[in-house]
C-alpha cells in the first residue's frame, strides 16, 4: 500500500486549493499475497473549501458472504451482524488497518447489493427464465441488455443510473476463468463449495438487486424502515430483521407485477384458450364495448407475450405519436386485468415462490438437499 501522508490545508498547492475534483489523492490497499478474502479499501484525500480543511475518507467495499465463507453461494442471515463486525475488524487488522467496532457499526452505507441464490429443479431451465425476463419493461429510465457467454449462457442486466437488476447462473459463472466471470473475486473458494456439494450440473439462479447511489440507498432503505428519507443509513441498518428479504421481494414484484410485464411473463397458453379466458373475463366485467375490449386485449397480450412490452410500444409509436402514453397504458392495463387467473411460466412462478419463501442457502441446507 502506498504510504498515506496526511496534509493540512496550508500545505496544498494553489492549484489544489482551488481544485474542483471530488478528491485530491486516492490511496488503495494492495495486499501482495492473499491467503483469504480481503475487502477493497480506498482512502480519499478530500478538500473542504468552505472550511479550508483536508479530511480523509475510508471506503470499504466487500462481499459479506465472501468475508464469512470465502464464497457467495452460501448466504448470510439478518442475525449474523455481530459476527460480520468481528470478522471484518480482524481481517482489516491483519493488513494494518485498525478500526473499532463502533466505527464500523455506524459507518455510512453508500451502495448495497441485495442478492439471492435459487437452486433450480431439473425441469426448470435458467436460460428459459432469462429469455422470459428479457421481455420485461420498467420505464424509459431503464435499459435491458443481455450478454452472451461461451457455452450459450446469458447475463441479463436491467439497469438505470441508480439501481440495477442482474440475473445469471451462479455455478456456471463461478467455474469460468476469472477474467470472464461476472463475479471477479480474486479468491476462488467458490469452486471449493461447488465441488464439496457436487453442484456441477446444477443451475443456481442468481438475482442481484443493486442500489448504487447514496441518496438512493437512503430513499429506498429509509422507506422500508419507516424513517425520514434523508436519514443516514448505517451498516447496522442493513441487518434489520426482514430487510434483505423485503428489498429483494419488492424489487422483483415492482418488475414482474407491472401490467405490461404480467402479459410478457404469461406461461404457455393455447391461443384459443387465451381468447376464451379473455372473453369470459370481459363478459363478467360487463360494459357497452366489452367485446371490443376483449379483442383489443387479446391482440395486445399476444404481441407482448411474444416480443415484450418495449417492442410493442415501439411498434405502436412508430405509427402514432406518443403524446398521450396514458391511453396505451390504459389498454395494456385492461389486457392485464382480463388475463388474471392465467399463471406465470413455470420458471418465473418457481423463482417467485422461492423469493417469497426466502430459504437461505447454508451448509446445512446444502447437506440436507440431494441437489
Amino acid at each position: 500500500m502506498p504510504e498515506i501522508s496526511s496534509r493540512k490545508y496550508h500545505e496544498l498547492t494553489p492549484n489544489e486549493q482551488t481544485s474542483f475534483r471530488h478528491y485530491l489523492r486516492r490511496f488503495r490497499l494492495e495486499v501482495p499475497i492473499k491467503t483469504k478474502y480481503v475487502p477493497q479499501v480506498d482512502v480519499l484525500e478530500v478538500l473542504d473549501k468552505e472550511k479550508k480543511f483536508v479530511r480523509y475518507v475510508m471506503i470499504i467495499t466487500f462481499s459479506i458472504p465472501k468475508l464469512l465463507y470465502g464464497n457467495s453461494v452460501q448466504e448470510v442471515s439478518d442475525g449474523d451482524f455481530e459476527r460480520v463486525l468481528e470478522v471484518l475488524k480482524s481481517t482489516l487488522k491483519e493488513v494494518g488497518i485498525v478500526i473499532e467496532n463502533e466505527h464500523l457499526r455506524e459507518a455510512r452505507v453508500c451502495a448495497i447489493h441485495f442478492c439471492k441464490n435459487v437452486i433450480l429443479p431439473s425441469d426448470v431451465r435458467l436460460q428459459d427464465i432469462i429469455r422470459e425476463l428479457e421481455r420485461v419493461d420498467i420505464n424509459k429510465a431503464f435499459d435491458v441488455t443481455t450478454k452472451e457467454t461461451k457455452g450459450g449462457g446469458r447475463v441479463l442486466h436491467i439497469y438505470s443510473g441508480i439501481t440495477e437488476r442482474v440475473f445469471y447462473d451462479k455455478v456456471a459463472d463461478a467455474i469460468r476463468p476469472k477474467n470472464k466471470r461476472k463475479d471477479k473475486g480474486p479468491i476462488d473458494y467458490e469452486r471449493i463449495v461447488i465441488d464439496e456439494f457436487d453442484l456441477h450440473g446444477i443451475e443456481i439462479f442468481r438475482y442481484e438487486y443493486r442500489i448504487k447511489k447514496t441518496q438512493t440507498v437512503e430513499s429506498i432503505i429509509n422507506k422500508k424502515l419507516d424513517r425520514k428519507g434523508r436519514t443516514r443509513v448505517i451498516f447496522s441498518d442493513i441487518f434489520t430483521a426482514g430487510l434483505a428479504k423485503d428489498a429483494l421481494r419488492s424489487s422483483w414484484q415492482d418488475m414482474v407485477g407491472r401490467p405490461e410485464n404480467q402479459l410478457a411473463l404469461l406461461g404457455p397458453t393455447d391461443t384459443y384458450k387465451l381468447l376464451q379466458h379473455t372473453f369470459v373475463q370481459a363478459k363478467a366485467q360487463g360494459g357497452a364495448h366489452s367485446m371490443n375490449k376483449a379483442l383489443i386485449s387479446y391482440g395486445i397480450t399476444n404481441v407482448i407475450r411474444d416480443h415484450g412490452a418495449k417492442e410493442f410500444r415501439h411498434l405502436v409509436y412508430s405509427h402514432w405519436n406518443n403524446e398521450h402514453p396514458e391511453r396505451l397504458n390504459k389498454k395494456i392495463k385492461d389486457a392485464s386485468e382480463l388475463t388474471k387467473g392465467l399463471p406465470y411460466s413455470n420458471g418465473i412462478a418457481f423463482v417467485d415462490g422461492q423469493l417469497s419463501r426466502y430459504e437461505l442457502i447454508t451448509r446445512s441446507f446444502l447437506k440436507s438437499k440431494s441437489v
